[in-house]
């Protein structure tokens, strides 16, 4: 009888050590659900929704994108930690929507650490210091010098914790008093910048490249210490006379903590893919970005990165939490 009791253990390992393989194998067998931390239409939308697209067609099953917008993205990203980890629940947007909510809510819904299993990033972008077209600043160092005389009854727009990060940046290095005029969405704000009532914005590049093909608004610089090959002809801030700043606002995919490893090995696949593909490439350069892929260590390596910086940042645009 011993020995039935350990053949028949045996077996059963054996069983259990053949099902991942299969259930990776068999991946996938239904809809795949992309969950946005932002509105339909939305820039991040627009980069989600292509991803997705792509993604379905090697995968070979529909993928759903949901938006669940709010509250920094913790919306989105709660969905993802609370989901099953199968692989039929992923997350595509910025990275930031890892790397800040351990520093800009008191109580966090989600451990950017625990919580996720991160896949593959996506894009890399930069933001862009715009001013209005027929302002006379050709140069960041010209609107240096203006809002230097205009002290604090100069104005620039924010919709979002990068570009207040980045804008504050900018003042304490350049010595600004520069004052912050909050938007919900980076639309609300042109009417009054069109009107001379805001200076300046640090926008995300989806927004600033539609403006500036309208010749609404014009770019100065870009935050990253290298040029954007998609935009070769701005400068980047470091270049323009803004020494030190340097930050991409990159995209990832990530899925609940738990999901099985052949499932996301599958996922970095298909999305390096994608990444590779000069469709890809063609698509990301109309806004400004680039594609972006790299292995599942060197992706974990990033966002750790990303989680690490987040608390700098967060001390230069005195950022309080929630």
């Amino acid at each position: 009888m011993k020995r039935l009791s350990i053949l028949a253990a045996a077996a059963m390992t054996a069983l259990v050590g053949l099902a991942a393989p299969v259930q990776a194998q068999d991946y996938p067998k239904q809809d795949i659900h992309v969950i946005v931390g932002f509105p339909a239409g939305s820039g991040a939308d627009v980069y989600a929704r292509f991803f997705a697209n792509k993604l379905q067609a090697l995968a070979k099953v529909t993928v759903v994108v949901e938006n669940k917008p709010g509250a920094n993205s913790m919306i989105a990203t709660e969905t993802v930690a609370k989901a099953k980890p199968d692989g039929y629940t992923i997350f595509i947007g910025g990275s930031d929507s890892f790397g800040a909510p351990l520093y800009i809510f008191k109580k966090p819904a989600i451990d950017p650490n625990k919580d996720f299993v991160y896949i593959s990033p996506l894009v890399s972008q930069a933001f862009i210091l715009m001013v209005e077209e027929s302002k006379p600043y050709k140069t960041v160092a010209d609107l240096t010098a203006a809002m230097k005389q205009k002290g604090t009854n100069s104005f620039y727009a924010s919709t979002n914790n990068p570009a207040i990060i980045l804008a504050e940046s900018y003042k304490k290095i350049a010595g600004l008093e520069t004052v912050q005029v909050p938007y919900k969405t980076s639309v609300e704000f042109v009417n009054d910048m069109m009107s001379g009532r805001i200076d300046w914005v640090m926008a995300d590049p989806v927004f600033a490249i539609a403006r500036m093909n309208e010749k609404k608004m014009r770019p100065l610089g870009i935050s990253t210490a290298k040029r954007i090959s998609a935009i070769p002809d701005i400068p980047t801030l470091q270049e323009a006379g803004v020494p030190t700043i340097d930050m991409n606002l990159w995209w990832v995919t990530a899925a609940p903590a738990g999901t099985p490893a052949p499932i996301v090995a599958k996922l970095n696949e298909w999305f390096t893919a994608i990444g590779k593909d000069p469709e890809t490439k063609t698509f990301l350069g109309r806004f400004g970005a680039e594609p972006w892929v790299a292995s599942l260590a060197e992706t974990k390596a990033l966002i750790d990165k990303e989680i690490k910086d987040w608390e700098g940042y967060v001390k230069i645009a005195n950022i309080q939490a929630q």
